[in-house]
């Protein structure tokens, strides 16, 4: 059931290659990818965390993605996509709908495929990263986790993307990777995995860090979920 909550098609967008993928600890999970398309002809991509595992966490990973989609479609008053609307409204939604101890970090954005702008915000997200030959962007404007506070604020920003630009988006299960030792695999080495890649589409990527955080393990149990989203702008 939780496997049909993550994305059973992808959307075509002309400017943008783009892939997920999401292993969980152990049955069941708690984090989150989306992606989805908008009646403005934009992308929304989403990735979250719940607080907690197992069935409670599944539980609201699917209320989460069912606020989401829900919302998606707003726009403010000059028809710009109104992101910091939609996960204000998400984290109302959210924190009604979960105990006090229930909350997720949460990244949305809207990629317009004319323009190739990127809107979003970032509820205490793992910041996404957005490299650019050798510079690595954090995509860090936002607020706090969603379903944390009732009354949140939530600030959006643009990126002007450029062809050649890559999208990591990731949960901090990937990050946090553990090895026999305890030591954690860190986004340094996510980065360094990711510019080993080439120009290898986003699914074979994902496949490479995965491959990748697995080696650094060495065999020991994984202790988290596991979730990455690679987009690659044409």
């Amino acid at each position: 059931v939780q496997e049909r909550l993550f994305p059973q098609t992808m959307p075509p967008v002309a400017t943008l290659e783009y892939a997920g993928h999401c292993r969980p600890a152990s049955g069941v999970g708690g984090d989150y990818y989306d992606f989805l398309a908008l009646r403005n002809g934009h992308l929304g991509l989403a990735i979250g965390d719940i607080s907690g595992k197992g069935v409670p966490a599944a539980l609201l990973m699917a209320s989460l993605q069912a606020s989401v989609r829900g919302q998606s479609q707003g726009l403010d008053a000059d028809g710009r996509p109104d992101i910091a609307g939609l996960v204000t409204n998400v984290n109302r939604l959210v924190f009604d709908a979960s105990p006090e101890n229930r909350y997720a970090t949460f990244f949305y954005g809207q990629f317009n495929p004319v323009t190739r702008v990127l809107t979003y915000t970032n509820g205490g997200h793992n910041a996404p990263m957005l490299i650019r030959r050798d510079e690595v962007l954090r995509l860090e404007v936002g607020g706090p986790p969603v379903g944390l506070f009732r009354p949140a604020q939530y600030e959006q920003a643009e990126l002007q993307l450029t062809p050649g630009d890559l999208m990591i988006l990731y949960t901090d299960g990937i990050s946090e990777a553990e090895n026999p030792s305890e030591d954690e695999w860190g986004e340094e080495a996510l980065i360094s995995a990711v510019r080993t890649s080439g120009t290898a589409t986003p699914a074979e990527m994902i496949s490479t860090i995965m491959r990748c955080a697995d080696a650094f393990a060495s065999g020991a149990p994984q202790h988290d979920d596991m979730t990455l989203v690679v987009a690659r702008v044409l």
